[in-house]
Order: structure tokens, then sequence, then C-alpha cells
């Protein structure tokens, strides 16, 4: 008998993209978690992604929380349908709250409350205009991270915060810093560099206020011990109901580790990754850092018949 042990991964803000929840309308467990999900946050998810304009959409502070509310809804509707048991959840960014709401160890409306805080610390950090990230397309880690010390400039801030896949590494920090960068790379032979339509430096230094605010949030959020093991994005060390306030808060300045965090879960024995959230952003990234797994995504339902069947 061949030997399945899946891992579930959730993703951050990006996936996102308008009519995302549409195909769901017929399934029981995703209705009711969504219809959850908008009482807590008295925002009407179902309008919000299928009407808003896609720089609406974009928002961080309506882009975070449903993201995590779509990925707990595709994620317990696949529980629903599926008797295979999932040992390990990881998450990328804002994925990580999602990630522990299916671990057990965060209760949704808390989740929530958590995403929208740290979407509207996140905002607040910085000045609009001031800081921004950028992808580097075809470097290897360690060129990027060179580049971004030699085009920081005296007082300013460039930091890789993404790790995601071989060649892909995404940068924050002040926005003339950035447009060096930008010439820098493509001197040392960077495929592409662009600009993200986001709206500051996410994982940088810069979001320390950030990291504060979402701190004092947290003072009144119950955490309990997660029932699946949940890997932090920046310290790379298993969730255990003593780290989780900390980590979300350290996440915030700290680099989201992807390649790294794939690979932890090859080398532990897992054979097959299963995307829970809209798009397949994280599908990508997944093949492309470990391509001998298995992935799946369960953005669509005929996807998650695809992974059902795969699993079972």
């Amino acid at each position: 008998m061949i030997r399945i042990v899946p891992a579930c991964v959730f993703p951050g803000q990006g996936s996102q993209s308008v009519g995302m929840l549409s195909a769901w309308r017929g399934e029981r467990v995703f209705v009711e978690t969504i219809d959850e999900a908008s009482d807590v946050l008295d925002l009407d998810l179902w309008h919000l992604s299928q009407h808003a304009d896609p720089a609406e959409l974009a928002r961080t502070v309506n882009t975070q929380p449903l993201v995590v509310a779509a990925s707990i809804a595709i994620y317990r509707t696949w529980q629903a349908q599926s008797p295979v048991a999932v040992p390990w959840a990881i998450g990328h960014s804002v994925g990580e709250i999602s990630a522990l709401v299916a671990a057990g160890a965060l209760a949704l409306p808390d989740a929530l409350h958590i995403a929208r805080q740290r979407a509207l610390a996140m905002m607040a950090a910085v000045a609009p205009g001031v800081g921004g990230m950028a992808a580097v397309i075809g470097l290897d880690d360690l060129t990027v991270e060179r580049l971004c010390s030699a085009c920081a400039g005296g007082g300013g801030v460039l930091e890789p915060v993404n790790f995601n896949a071989p060649g892909q590494v995404v940068v924050a920090g002040h926005m003339p810093a950035i447009e060096r960068l930008k010439m820098a790379a493509r001197e040392a032979g960077a495929k592409m560099v662009f600009v993200l339509p986001v709206s500051g430096p996410f994982h940088s230094s810069l979001m320390q206020p950030a990291a504060e605010a979402l701190a004092r949030c947290l003072d009144d959020i119950r955490v309990t011990a997660p029932s699946l093991r949940v890997l932090h994005g920046n310290s790379l060390e298993v969730a255990t109901e003593a780290s989780i306030k900390p980590a979300l808060v350290a996440q915030l300045t700290a680099p989201v580790r992807w390649t790294v965090m794939v690979r932890h879960l090859e080398a532990d024995g897992v054979t097959h990754i299963v995307e829970s959230g809209p798009g397949e952003v994280l599908t990508n990234l997944c093949r492309r850092v470990a391509p001998a797994l298995s992935v799946l995504t369960l953005h669509l339902p005929q996807g998650m018949e695809a992974a059902v069947l795969a699993l079972s």
C-alpha cells in the first residue's frame, strides 16, 4: 500500500480574485462558514468577493480577513468530504492564522479579528507611498540579500522578506531603495523585477509599529494547543500554545521562509501538499520548491473532488 502523508498549506494576501467564492454557493459547509465570517466582521464577504472592484478587493483590510475566511471555508468543506488525517498545516504570511484555525488553536471569530486588526496595523505603520514591495525573479537568495544591503542607502531600509521559491524572492522597504534595486538586479542578471500592488513594506523592519499594535490586540485572544503540527514561518519551529502569540507578532517584521518550510515538510515524510484557499499561488510555488511531492489544490469544487480521490 502506498503511504500517503498530506500537509495542508494556506495562502496569504495576493491569492484573492473577483468571483473567488462563487463556485461554492451550493456547498452547505462553505456557505455556513462564509456567513459566519460575514456576521463576525459585519461585512458581506459574498458581496465583497463578487462585486467589489479589484482595487477594493486588494485593500489589505479587506483581503486578509477574506482570505482567512475563504481558506477555512474550503478546509472545512474538504474535511467534511475527506477521511484523511492531516498531520501538518502551514501558512504563508496571514495564511498562518488560517493554519492555526485548522489546527484548533484559534477560534474562527478570533482569527478574523486578528486578521482585520493585523491588516489595519500594517496599513497604518508606514505612510502611503513611502514603502512597498517588489519581486525579484532569477537571482539566488544570497545575491538578493547583498543587493538589498547595497541599495538601501544611508538610513534607508530594503530587506528580503519572502523566500518563495528558488529564484523568486520578494523584497520590501523604502520606495527609493526599491527603484535602485530594480536597476541593480537587472544588471546582476535578474530575469524580472516588478513592484507588487500592496499598500506597504510588509514583513520588513518598517512594520515594527504594526507588530506592537498586534501584540496589544492579542492580549485578549484565547489560544489553545494545536491539534496539528503548525510550522511558524519566522522561527521555523513547531507551534505550541505558548509560542503562537509571540510568533504572530514577530512574523510582521520577519521574512517568510517558504522554501525552507516546504522542504521541512518533505524531509518529515510528507507526500502530498494540499492548498486550501483561493487561487493556486502556493500550488505553483510548492511545485517549484519540491518537484517530487504531489501538489493538489482545493480552490474549485472539481479540484477538491480530485484531491479526495487522490488521497483516499
